[in-house]
């Protein structure tokens, strides 16, 4: 057996038997490249404003309003955006339970425009089944990072079997025929799989390297993470509130917009705020975290661009390449487009095999061998 038959075997059979997960993986992949949109247009009650932003409702206004109308502290604040134009505040994330509910506060007056329980909605359970399969408590994150391991040795087997060794490869990239059935889905399948190979690669590989870092690092020359000293506690009141936590963090790093800002905790005993360049994509909504000790607001710690080694910076790079977003609209219908195509090539390549298995058996019968 030819190297090039046992390659073409594997990448068959693989797809034949393994391809409904890896469908169901690209489809969600291709909703979850254009999620906070969708959940946008799905819940319009918690993403409609009554107004403009009101200029005295500021970070500390904002905090206040929402412990007050939910009865619940606050861990983490999320300020307006283009895509999301309300106040989300979201309770502290307690280790080993899912994220309590989050509240949604007008920008215009303050009210509370609805509250939403962690990991609910279409858009959740998208996403979870996206990056767990359901499965968060039995190795699911894992098991998609094989798939992800899966997808890239499919792109890369299916260029090798595509690559023409007769004629032009310009024509090999259109040339699609009508008749009889079973070329018309292999020349579908070899067509649409090649202009997407390169994408679902790099899908591929972010998908992994987000999973299992571990796995990168070494190449990119980055030390394991360290394990943090603990802090020891300070029992005095805090005196650095959220709006001159996230003044700090924008004197320390000017021309950046704040995306996340979390509150200080036990665990962590400072303010940490999150900030995307002004001219980047909302959906990069973190590439600088810089943390605000609250008691005499100086910045005690920033991590980002400016303090990343070059395998550090392009490792935390492919959470916002996975999704297109560091690409902007372009790498995002990329993305999304490389999803859809997964259903696709499934469909046809099934459909080739059971045409050569129906076209088989009828010369079978012709020729008066068993079928």
């Amino acid at each position: 057996m030819t190297f090039r038959r046992a390659l073409l075997l594997g990448h068959r059979w693989l797809g034949l038997v393994l391809g409904l997960v890896m469908l169901l993986l690209g489809v969600t992949g291709s909703i979850l490249s254009f999620q906070r949109e969708i959940d946008a247009a799905l819940n319009p009650q918690l993403f409609r404003p009554s107004g403009p932003p009101t200029p005295g409702l500021n970070y500390a206004a904002i905090l206040k309003a929402a412990e007050a109308a939910t009865g619940r502290p606050a861990g983490v604040i999320r300020p307006p955006d283009a895509v999301w134009p309300v106040w989300i505040v979201t309770p502290p994330r307690q280790r080993g339970t899912p994220p309590g509910p989050s509240a949604y506060l007008d920008p215009a007056t303050g009210e509370l425009l609805g509250e939403r329980a962690g990991r609910t909605g279409f858009v959740a359970v998208t996403r979870e089944l996206h990056d767990t399969l359901l499965l968060r408590d039995f190795g699911g994150r894992e098991a998609v990072g094989w798939f992800g391991v899966l997808l890239l040795l499919f792109s890369l087997s299916g260029i090798w079997l595509w690559w023409p060794r007769q004629g032009s490869l310009g024509a090999a990239l259109v040339t699609i025929r009508r008749r009889p059935s079973v070329v018309l889905n292999l020349d579908l399948h070899r067509v649409i799989g090649i202009w997407m190979a390169v994408v679902l690669a790099v899908v591929a590989v972010s998908g992994i390297a987000i999973i299992f870092p571990a796995w990168f690092r070494p190449a990119l020359g980055i030390a394991e993470p360290a394990t943090p000293a603990p802090v020891p506690p300070r029992r005095e009141p805090i005196t650095v509130d959220a709006d001159a936590a996230v003044a700090a963090a924008l004197a320390h790093l000017p021309g950046q917009v704040p995306t996340i800002v979390t509150l200080p905790s036990r665990q962590r005993q400072a303010w940490q705020v999150s900030l995307r360049p002004a001219d980047a994509s909302p959906e990069v909504r973190a590439r600088s975290f810089v943390a605000i000790d609250p008691w005499s607001g100086a910045v005690t710690e920033e991590r980002g661009p400016r303090t990343r080694s070059l395998g550090e910076e392009v490792l935390a790079m492919q959470r916002w390449l996975h999704g297109g977003a560091l690409l902007g609209w372009p790498g995002r219908i990329l993305v999304f487009l490389s999803g859809i195509a997964m259903p696709v090539l499934f469909v046809t390549g099934l459909a080739a095999w059971l045409l050569r298995r129906r076209n088989r058996r009828r010369i079978a019968v012709l020729q008066g061998k068993p079928a």
